[in-house]
């Protein structure tokens, strides 16, 4: 059983040095074309980036010109009406039944 534990560890070690072996590894290819190559990507997010940014704002004013209008409330509150005039609301004056 132990042995099984140390193929794993070796295993582990094994991976861990041959991805620090291929992080110091240069990188192949000119250095200037590297450099142009870089800085046409940066570019081109940023151009991206930029356009992005338009149409949030487009889209922004869009939703604020079809917002609806909100009226605000008058200051006069309503009166409480007197609960003789809600019983007698539904009665007509001069009817007798």
């Amino acid at each position: 059983m132990a042995r099984g534990n140390q193929r794993e560890m070796s295993r582990e070690k094994n991976l861990a040095k041959q991805q620090a072996k291929l992080k110091s590894q240069s990188k192949g290819g000119d250095p200037e074309k590297r450099n142009a190559n870089d800085k046409a990507a940066l570019q081109a997010k940023v151009a991206k980036k930029a356009e992005m940014k338009k149409q949030q704002e487009a889209e922004a004013a869009r939703a604020e010109a079809n917002k609806p209008v909100v009226r605000k409330k008058t200051g006069k509150k309503k009166e409480a009406d007197n609960l003789d005039d809600l019983l007698s609301a539904g009665l007509a004056k001069g009817k007798k039944k």
